[in-house]
């Protein structure tokens, strides 16, 4: 990356990724964060998108845009200056967007009605990845310079810490909506779904036995508005139930930690690497099945204090890791596909589905004591 030779332009690029901090959402943050760059390089377009989805930029900043189709469009790997950007992982500049053989014309029609001419896309990377692509535009026809090149790369390298923590913060804060929801559906279910199930059997049970036609008549009104209350609810069920997303997964096993720390008062963490996607409901399956078993064994057996959770999604596979600071393992322990005795049952059955699935599980006691639980299994398209 070319330096900067004017402390001035250093002094000016901390100052705005300072100004980046302490974001959790990061539509406000890649807004924010254009406006930062048209502060800096004076250019009349200025935009910031995230890599929201393997594969997928979606444009959520942008500063001097004329029409509101620019921002929130939704960039895949090759697409465009920024898909390109995203597929080679380096700096792409055009000095005519529209008539440059080199960039694909999935954009053209906004492009054109932005008046876009000269162009730069540069990815920010983080955590081994593309986090996102900042862009700068002009709208005549031409180089935009290796200056405005150089402080843009400037930028990219500044400022991915913060868009790296807020995207972690965005994340963190969607499962734990997530989770709340799913807690109210199940309270929802497990109290009121039971009482209202109630109250409309002892009504049926009264309109039948009533000898009294005005108490025999009130008896089915209340039966009927049980029943809708009912309905309802399944309404509100499906409402708060979480969807066929990439969420789903994390907020299952945020769920299933939090259940263990009020149970055991147990320290737990959950680590999500990689872009979390939806997943075949079989694969779904196994994961909360491995977590759930793994932490079976750590409440009944381990004497842990901490357990760490880390998801980790890969191109054609994810991995869960299990990891607790307990007493280990026993002595001699070996996974076998068919169980000795009473124990073991639950991680021969684990076994087993994730074999099904083309996986591997281990079981290994730490070198500093405790356990670890790895299963490691492909990844298949929800809908399978």
């Amino acid at each position: 990356m070319p330096t900067l030779a004017d402390s001035t332009d250093r002094r000016r690029i901390a100052e705005s990724t300072r100004r980046l901090g302490g974001f959790l959402d990061n539509e406000a943050f890649a807004q924010q964060a254009a406006r930062e760059v048209d502060g800096l390089l004076g250019v009349p377009l200025a935009s910031v998108a995230v890599h929201t989805d393997p594969g997928l930029l979606v444009m959520l900043g942008s500063s001097g845009e004329r029409t509101p189709r620019f921002r929130g469009v939704r960039v895949s790997t090759g697409q465009g200056l920024g898909g390109r950007a995203l597929l080679e992982r380096r700096p792409v500049a055009v000095a005519d967007y529209l008539n440059d053989p080199g960039i694909s014309q999935e954009f053209a029609d906004i492009v054109r009605g932005e008046g876009i001419g000269g162009m730069i896309a540069v990815p920010v990377f983080g955590d081994g990845d593309v986090l996102g692509v900042l862009y700068a535009a002009t709208r005549t026809v031409g180089s935009l310079g290796d200056r405005a090149m150089t402080l843009l790369q400037a930028t990219a390298v500044d400022l991915a810490p913060m868009m790296s923590l807020t995207m972690r913060a965005s994340q963190a804060l969607s499962e734990q909506v997530h989770a709340e929801r799913l807690r109210i559906a199940s309270n929802l279910h497990d109290d009121v779904g039971q009482l209202l199930f109630s109250i409309g059997v002892a009504a049926a049970q009264m309109a039948r036995s009533a000898t009294d036609g005005p108490v025999a008549e009130s008896a089915l009104n209340i039966e009927e508005q049980a029943r809708l209350a009912a309905r309802r609810m399944r309404e509100a069920f499906e409402a708060l139930a979480p969807s066929d997303s990439p969420e789903t997964v994390p907020v299952a096993l945020r769920r299933e930690l939090a259940d263990l720390e009020s149970r055991a008062g147990l320290a737990t963490h959950l680590v999500v690497r990689g872009q979390a996607r939806a997943m075949s409901p079989r694969v779904e399956n196994a994961l909360v099945a491995g977590v759930r078993q793994a932490l079976f064994n750590i409440e009944q057996h381990a004497a842990a204090n901490m357990v760490v959770v880390t998801l980790h999604f890969e191109d054609g596979h994810v991995t869960l890791v299990v990891q607790d600071d307990g007493s280990g393992l026993p002595e001699g322990f070996e996974l076998q596909a068919i169980p000795r005795g009473e124990h073991n049952w639950g991680l021969t059955s684990l076994l087993r589905r994730v074999e099904h699935l083309g996986g591997e599980l281990e079981l290994t006691t730490n070198d500093d004591g405790g356990t670890t639980l790895r299963m490691t299994v492909p990844t298949e398209p929800a809908g399978r």
